[in-house]
């Protein structure tokens, strides 16, 4: 047991074996939104709540939904509120947690309406999120934030990934301020064109009575990823509940400062076309009072940003132990002898659950220590997740059962229409570049200066020597 866990000021329900968060994802390979996908992450989140805590008040750690903007639902909201959403006119949607006292409110606001304008986001309306305040206890109700949701119109760019970059850089112009003017009560859940969170203090069985939105037909996507908490290494608060903008994540990051500390350093290095002069509106890199979790989510977020996909990303993270094994394919060799150049591992063991609106997938650690279970079935819904029995489903439905190993994967991809399998993924990211050509031309290997002692060990063994071209950060 993790002693901040047991040292909080308020009693603890009695802690169970398996407590360990719960994490997964609910998908429609064909791409079809529907509230059933939402119905089912809602059980299956209802059913991993014994991995999660709460104190005596039943006030939890945390949990949430990350899922496709629900398109639908929002052009209904949007009629009746006046709000300027209309079919057939893309929006990106902003939820956030606001400060609660009335001038430190107006400030926020008026900060979050100036750097959209700044941004050329053209601002549609807000609205206030619809809460059930006594689903909650006590101690989260009393801590609950202003919930609040801002609809901002489509900037003059060329496709959906160059809107999701101006999103993220106006999101760190926020963040970026609000620390500066002492705006801490300020947390922006989710900021996309893509995908929305809905998370609170609570535990998962509360989720859709807080959320009301969540129980309507219309709030419909094909993805949902779905996490409860077990804070270990930080404290409960509304902001770190999960799913986090791209990530749900089940275990501990023994690396945490290691971690830290190199995405610190490599700042000075940070470059990329895709950036070019706005490069230093993204530092820094990690959230300072974020979890381990939360890290792991800033540095996903900026390299999936910088134009890799959530799969080659959690690859570069994540990666599986391929050194000494002699059964890992050549090209996905290169790829791992590249990127160890690039980045170092957030090791420790985890779970995740992923999703950037196109895509959703599960992943696990090296080593396996966290379980991940799933299903597909024939009318191609795949549920994943920490538990077997996530979702009510029939026997005679479900295609496929099984479980991800050490470092493996579960993708599926809404916009093709496919599930992907482990060697499905990583041979396709491995392909689209020549890393081993990129590896052989910048490594340089060079013998011991001196002879090695008889006694000494490894006495044959060559140390790599990384050229400044492999250690810049390729965003």
């Amino acid at each position: 047991m993790n002693p901040t866990k047991s040292s909080r000021t308020v009693g603890l329900q009695s802690l169970r074996e398996h407590d360990a968060c719960g994490v997964g994802f609910i998908a429609c390979a064909t791409g079809e939104r529907s509230h059933t996908v939402v119905k089912m992450a809602l059980q299956a989140l209802g059913r991993v709540a014994h991995r999660g805590a709460a104190s005596t008040d039943n006030s939890g750690d945390g949990a949430g939904l990350l899922t496709q903007i629900p398109t639908r639902f929002f052009y209904r909201e949007g009629y009746r509120l006046g709000l300027g959403i209309q079919p057939g006119f893309p929006f990106a949607v902003g939820a956030f947690f606001l400060p609660r006292e009335a001038s430190a409110l107006a400030a926020a606001i008026a900060l979050i309406e100036r750097v959209a304008f700044q941004n050329g986001l053209p601002l549609l309306g807000w609205r206030d999120v619809p809460m059930e305040p006594a689903a909650l206890g006590p101690l989260a109700r009393q801590t609950c934030p202003v919930i609040r949701q801002v609809f901002l119109g489509r900037p003059a760019v060329d496709d959906d990934d160059a809107w999701e970059r101006v999103l993220y850089l106006a999101r760190r112009d926020i963040e970026r301020e609000a620390r500066a003017r002492g705006l801490n009560d300020l947390y922006v859940c989710s900021l996309s064109c893509r995908t929305i969170v809905y998370k609170a203090l609570l535990v998962g069985t509360q989720l859709a009575t807080f959320y009301t939105d969540l129980r309507f037909p219309e709030f419909e996507t094909a993805i949902a990823v779905f996490h409860q908490r077990y804070s270990t290494n930080t404290l409960p608060s509304w902001p770190l509940a999960q799913p986090f903008r791209m990530i749900a994540h089940n275990g501990e990051i023994n690396t945490l400062w290691g971690n830290r500390n190199a995405m610190t350093a490599r700042e000075a290095d940070l470059g990329s076309p895709v950036w070019g002069n706005n490069i230093e509106r993204l530092k820094p890199v990690i959230w300072p009072e974020g979890s381990d979790s939360a890290g792991f989510d800033n540095t996903m977020e900026l390299l999936v940003r910088s134009g890799r996909t959530p799969m080659h990303t959690i690859m570069m993270l994540v990666p599986q132990a391929w050194e000494q094994y002699p059964d890992v394919e050549p090209a996905i060799r290169d790829f791992y002898r590249f990127h160890a150049e690039v980045v170092e591992p957030w090791d420790g063991p985890a779970a995740l659950a992923f999703s950037d609106g196109i895509v959703a997938g599960a992943a696990t650690d090296r080593n396996g220590l966290r379980p991940c279970r799933y299903k597909v079935t024939r009318d191609q819904f795949v549920v994943a997740g920490s538990e077997v029995g996530l979702v009510d489903l029939d026997p005679a439905d479900v295609l496929e059962s099984g479980k991800l190993g050490p470092c493996e994967f579960l993708v599926v991809d809404v916009t093709r229409g496919q599930v992907l399998r482990n060697m499905d993924v990583k041979r396709e990211v491995a392909s689209r570049q020549p890393y081993g050509r990129w590896a052989r031309e910048n490594l340089r290997l060079l013998l011991p200066i001196s002879p090695p002692s008889p006694n000494r060990r490894n006495p044959g063994r060559w140390f790599p020597i990384r050229s400044a071209s492999v250690t810049a950060t390729r965003t």
